[in-house]
């Protein structure tokens, strides 16, 4: 058997949810919606981008209105903790494609004319990677095979096809050896073309989002990693939908825990928790950081999974340093 692929815009809602919801037999190409965009391809970028599934197993799900409700937690204690006039500066990382970062920038914007926000996360585009004669790769900024694309087939390059899909698992071997034999350059990524081959973007950051980052200097969207520490810099950091149990291991989390808190001003805020999908009800805890460690300030339905364990980590210099009873 064999089973064709999505790679055209048009094709994506004539296709049925069981084709869509293995997202990657959908080509990654569709999330390049271009400067001005039809609402039919943001509507793609934003039902692609829930489906999409990174090289880690974490997916980046998320849509408009997520964060609502914390939302509105978080501006009343921001508006408790500082002054209107406060040069705030607000992290949001771990932000998918900056959907709900952009929303939440526009309240926090409004009422804080002096604040800065910013976006980020490790992976705001994709690299697409064509080879003359035919066949395109979307990877990882990081060097991991996402796809590979040959209309009429797209295959994923994570995960075996399964053994019923006969010519798809043979497209997807064939894939990784011609990979391996193209004997890249280190630094191709930067380039824009090679012999053989040509090297191009995928971006993965919504067109609102994008569109406010280019209006207002305010609004930064940066490559960072949610374990990267910036010394005494914000006042109010959100880690959603990322330090989950599910995710890492319990070292990991605590070294993230240590990254929030010394990124943080001391009294700043840390927001920190999960979405269910179940329901889609969101579960955070809002943490203020003291000299000695967190203080809880309220919690969001059940708060976070890993509150308990940010209530136990000494406050260290180093992750090699960090104590759990």
């Amino acid at each position: 058997m064999l089973r064709f692929g999505i790679f055209k815009s048009a094709q994506y809602p004539k296709s049925n949810e069981a084709r869509r919801l293995a997202a990657s037999r959908v080509s990654y190409d569709l999330l390049d919606v271009g400067e001005d965009p039809t609402e039919d391809k943001i509507e793609i970028f934003e039902d692609l981008s829930r489906r999409l599934r990174t090289s880690n197993g974490i997916f980046r799900t998320t849509f408009a209105d997520r964060f609502r409700d914390l939302d509105q937690i978080a501006m009343r204690w921001i508006a408790k903790s500082y002054g209107a006039d406060t040069a705030l500066h607000v992290q949001d990382r771990a932000a998918s494609h900056a959907l709900t970062s952009y929303e939440w920038a526009v309240k926090l914007l409004e009422q804080y004319p002096e604040a800065t926000f910013e976006a980020s996360d490790k992976m705001f585009w994709l690299v697409r990677l064509s080879i003359n004669g035919g066949g395109t790769y979307v990877i990882e900024p990081g060097g991991e095979l996402l796809q590979y694309i040959r209309p009429p087939f797209v295959v994923s390059l994570q995960r075996r096809e399964p053994w019923r899909f006969l010519v798809n698992r043979a497209i997807a071997a064939r894939a990784r050896r011609r990979f391996q034999r193209l004997s890249l350059p280190r630094d191709w990524m930067e380039t824009a073309a090679g012999t053989g081959y040509q090297v191009g973007r995928i971006p993965f950051v919504h067109l609102r989002a994008l569109r406010f980052s280019r209006e207002n200097p305010s609004f930064r969207l940066q490559v960072r990693s949610v374990f990267e520490r910036t010394p005494d810099c914000c006042h109010v950091l959100r880690t959603m939908n990322i330090f989950n149990p599910a995710y890492f291991s319990q070292e990991q989390l605590s070294d993230g825990i240590l990254a929030a808190f010394h990124s943080l001003k001391t009294g700043g805020i840390w927001i920190v928790g999960r979405t269910l999908e179940k329901d889609f009800s969101n579960h955070a805890s809002f943490l203020q950081k003291q000299r000695s460690g967190w203080r809880v300030l309220e919690r969001l339905g059940k708060g976070s999974e890993i509150e308990s364990l940010a209530l136990r980590v000494s406050v260290a210099e180093t992750p090699h340093d960090i104590k759990t009873p």
